[in-house]
Parts: structure tokens; sequence; C-alpha cells
């Protein structure tokens, strides 16, 4: 039996902080296009980098006595692109708490793994990975015998190489079990470098419902996992990618107050910062 789901993503509009080293990146060196819709309203493209900032961690959550706390959201290192990875994470969530085909691997008896140590790391042209085929599959990983996400798409982070399926001449694989198929992540087919993914959104702060205005030459990462999880077998009832309230003075973005709401209710969604 299908079950109905709400997805809710939340764009956060802001600016980078990428390290101390470098000067602060506003969301203007990532904007990739500004199209009007029917209304007139801008609708803004933006890549978000794929590649988490060497060194940097956020300092640790202390929940309160009256704060409300998801059960079994997995941590998932980064694999394979920022986005694709907290997409992950979230289908893990839903797999744990009453969504079980999220993933239906051999690992951790078919349900979601807390973590991703399971599935190891790969180094790839130099470079070492850590492994997750709920965000991107790859063969040999998670008992895969046939080529994925990676082995179709993957060269390096920050990568703008064309796809091995593409130099290799072979034909890429179907769309299956990982975000990052899904939501056009590292696909240069798609305009997407290694690890980045595409998002579009309202700049004036109104949510922006199930986009596909970008295809078939790009893909927006938030309708992107809407396939996902209907591919999954689930029906979604929503989908939005929102700035923020108060991003460029906007007084119709998403609020803490709407946050709140939604983790109270059972439903983690993403803030891309």
């Amino acid at each position: 039996m299908m079950k109905r789901q709400a997805i809710f993503i939340a764009l956060l509009s802001g600016c980078l902080q990428l390290s101390a080293q470098f000067r602060e990146k506003s969301i203007e060196d990532y904007i990739i296009s500004r199209t009007p819709d029917s209304s007139g309203r801008e609708i803004i493209g933006v890549i978000v980098p794929g590649v988490p900032p060497e060194n940097h961690r956020e300092p640790i959550a202390n929940p309160s006595r009256s704060s409300s706390t998801l059960p079994l959201a997995p941590a998932y290192d980064w694999c394979f692109g920022c986005s694709a990875t907290a997409a992950a994470m979230a289908a893990g969530y839903y797999d744990n708490n009453g969504y079980p085909n999220m993933y239906a691997g051999p690992a951790n008896g078919g349900v979601a793994p807390m973590n991703n140590s399971t599935w190891g790391t790969v180094v790839i042209n130099g470079e070492n990975c850590s492994q997750c085929p709920i965000s991107a599959t790859r063969n040999g990983v998670d008992g895969r015998s046939v080529l994925g996400h990676v082995d179709d798409y993957w060269v390096q982070s920050n990568s703008s190489s064309t796809d091995p399926y593409i130099t290799g001449s072979w034909t890429q694989h179907t769309y299956g079990e990982c975000t990052g198929d899904y939501m056009g992540t590292n696909q240069t087919d798609l305009a997407n470098i290694d690890g980045a993914t595409t998002f579009y959104f309202y700049g004036t702060g109104q949510p922006l419902f199930d986009y596909t205005g970008c295809e078939p030459d790009n893909r927006d990462g938030c309708h992107g996992l809407r396939d996902f999880y209907e591919s999954r077998g689930y029906t979604v009832i929503q989908n939005y990618t929102q700035c923020i309230y108060g991003y460029n003075g906007n007084t119709i973005g998403f609020t803490f107050g709407q946050y709140k709401a939604e983790i109270d209710a059972g439903r983690p969604f993403i803030i891309q910062v």
C-alpha cells in the first residue's frame, strides 16, 4: 500500500563563508539563470556547491527539554554531493519511520543504517570518498553488480569534465535507487559539475512548487527528490523550494515557526546554506 507524504525543502539564499582564507561568497557567485514566470516573477537558478568547506565545523546542538527531535535520523558522511547526501539522510529517516521502501538493500537487515560506515570508502582519482548507495550507487557496493551513479557520472570533486559514460561511449544506467540520479547531481548533461546540484526559487520569498521549467537541459533538485520518492512507490503531496524569511528583505519567506512545525509533525527537510 502506498503512503502519502509531503516534502519540504527550504533554500537558504544567504552567504557562504567557505573558510578564513577565502573571500566571503554570496549567492550571486552561484546563480546560473534568472527567468520570469508567466506572472512576471523572477525564478532564480542556483548551483549549490557540492563539497563541504575544508575543516569547517558547526557547534554541537544542545536540545532543551522542550525541544522536538526526529527519532532514527541518519547522519551520513558526505557522499558524492552535499544535496544528494542530505536527501539520502531524509530518505533514511523516512525508511526508519514508516516508509520502508526508501532503502531496499542488504545492509542492516534492509533498513537504512544510521551512518554509512558499513559501505566504507573508495579512492577515485586520488580522492578518498565515503560511500552511500542511497545518495549515489556504485558497482560492487551494497550488492550491486551493474554500473551505477558513481561509475557513470563521477570524475572528481568540482570537476567539469564530461561524464565517464559519455567519454567511454557506454549506455548510462537507468535511474534507480539513489537520490543523486533523480536530483541531477554530478551530471554534466544537466549542467552540474561533480558534487553540485541545481535548485530554483523565487527571490521574493514565495514558495516555488515542483518546478520543471528548467528541463530537459537542467534539473531542479527539489523536483528530482520528489521523483526519487515516487520511484520508491510513494505519492508526494507537495514539494517546494523557498527562501528563508528576511532574505533580501522579503517578508513572506519560510519562517523559523514553520521549521518547528514541520519537525513537530515528523517531517525533515533540507536547508541549503
